[in-house]
């Protein structure tokens, strides 16, 4: 009878001091509790109700900040790969200009060296059409082709000179409205001198060395031809 009451006052004190513990890790936070039992030695381990609330928003805690790591780690990916795509794309960019630039630059180059070897040519077919470069005045074109191409001085270009003065008074547009003869010789009909070059109509060079070449021919020299035009009015 004394054993069991001895049991029930250790098993009173038990539960005291367990809610005394309860009540005090409420306060003071998680503690464990070791309960010596008068008949044999015990021990009951209590879990603080604190401690595991703790742990559970600690748990909550944990997950959230690894969602948000994640989250960020994800998005640095994002920006990582735009900011490659951005990077290639200028890169691509910068290339075509650069590609644009040199087209452009061998275009312009090409162009370059087409119009010297056009002015070239010019040149030299003005230098073997006897006159220099640069001289526009027929009278001053014919007398230099006649010199130099043909070898003829002064007075075979005062005979030449009297002819077309008759002609066309150096006007290398000028026709003849009754016969349609045409130019600074006045050919007959005009499109003769397409037999010199295709620019008959507007270069006076042109029209000057069909002229020479016609009183050469047909007279022996200019000379010859004024003299056959003094006599007969018409070369």
């Amino acid at each position: 009878m004394r054993r069991i009451f001895l049991h029930a006052i250790v098993g009173a004190g038990v539960l005291l001091l367990t809610a005394l513990v309860v009540a005090g890790g409420l306060v003071s936070g998680p503690t464990q509790t070791s309960v010596a039992l008068a008949e044999g030695t015990a021990d009951v381990s209590v879990p603080s109700p604190v401690k595991a609330v703790q742990d559970a928003v600690r748990g909550d805690e944990g997950t959230s900040r690894d969602t948000q790591r994640a989250a960020l780690a994800a998005s640095a990916t994002q920006l990582s790969a735009s900011q490659q795509r951005r990077e290639v794309a200028l890169a691509k960019q910068q290339q075509a200009i650069v590609a644009r630039e040199v087209a452009l630059k061998k275009k312009a180059e090409a162009a370059r060296k087409k119009k010297i070897a056009a002015e070239k040519a010019r040149i030299a077919r003005i230098k073997k059409l006897g006159y220099e470069p640069g001289t526009t005045n027929p009278k001053t074109i014919a007398k230099q082709i006649l010199k130099n191409k043909y070898g003829y001085g002064a007075g075979q270009f005062s005979c030449f000179n009297n002819i077309i003065m008759r002609e066309s008074m150096w006007d290398i547009n000028a026709t003849n409205a009754s016969s349609g003869a045409y130019g600074i010789p006045q050919a007959l009909p005009g499109n003769k001198m397409a037999s010199v070059g295709s620019d008959w109509r507007t270069n006076p060079a042109t029209q000057i060395i069909w002229g020479i070449q016609y009183m050469k021919s047909t007279y022996g020299s200019p000379c010859g031809a004024w003299s056959f035009k003094s006599s007969h009015g018409w070369y």
